[in-house]
């Protein structure tokens, strides 16, 4: 579901009142330390939230939930959903196929605009598929895996995002997610890097010849 398409399916209250919500799936505490910055934004309507097409609700998930609820609300990124696996798993096969029926179902009970999802978590694998079955835009981010199995999954989610912004899947690229996202997890330059930011030409402040500008 696009976001044109969200909005012409919801009541004009509900456009009206708030942004569809970006989901961010949130399934170890280094994937909490890293997309935090997406849930410190107040709900819409607070004042607090950012000026974007959606709002990111962050999902706390994978084989161990509780800790990275725990991580995000150290960090001041409390989340907004909290997804149980029933107990745990003996297995990866087991933990996959659970992740899958959990995302799957939250997806269908209510498609969001689109879904953020980090490195090569089962957890990040299963939300791609359950959004490419909804066609619910998926943008992935990077990250540097640990295990030759993290990488591998890591590698099936990348394809499997560019197969669905591709001819053969249909949905167009989430233009508008991946800029408000990235914005959000970049750091603000401080004014010592914009200084010595070699891209920025400061002009002559004087009505001098241009060639005493300072680069």
């Amino acid at each position: 579901m696009t976001l044109s398409e969200y909005a012409a399916g919801a009541s004009a209250d509900e456009a009206s009142t708030a942004p569809p919500e970006l989901l961010v799936v949130v399934a170890t505490t280094e994937d909490a330390a890293a997309l935090a910055p997406l849930g410190r934004l107040g709900p819409p309507g607070s004042g607090d939230d950012a000026d974007g097409p959606v709002h990111p609700v962050l999902i706390a998930t994978g084989p161990e939930p509780l800790d990275v609820d725990a991580a995000l609300d150290d960090l001041g990124a409390p989340a907004g959903r909290l997804l149980l696996l029933d107990g745990p798993c003996e297995s990866w096969a087991e933990e996959a196929a659970r992740m899958v029926v959990r995302l799957d179902a939250l997806l269908v009970e209510e498609p969001p605009a689109g879904i953020v999802v980090r490195g090569g978590t089962e957890a990040a694998l299963a939300a791609t598929r359950s959004a490419l079955r909804l066609r619910v835009p998926v943008l992935h981010l990077a990250a540097e895996p640990d295990t030759a199995e993290h990488a591998a999954t890591q590698a099936a989610v990348v394809e499997l995002a560019a197969w669905q912004t591709s001819p053969s899947g249909g949905v167009p690229y989430p233009t508008e997610i991946d800029l408000l996202v990235h914005r959000l997890l970049t750091p603000p330059q401080s004014e010592r890097q914009r200084a010595a930011d070699q891209t920025v030409v400061r002009m002559p402040s004087g009505r001098g010849p241009r060639s005493t500008m300072t680069a």
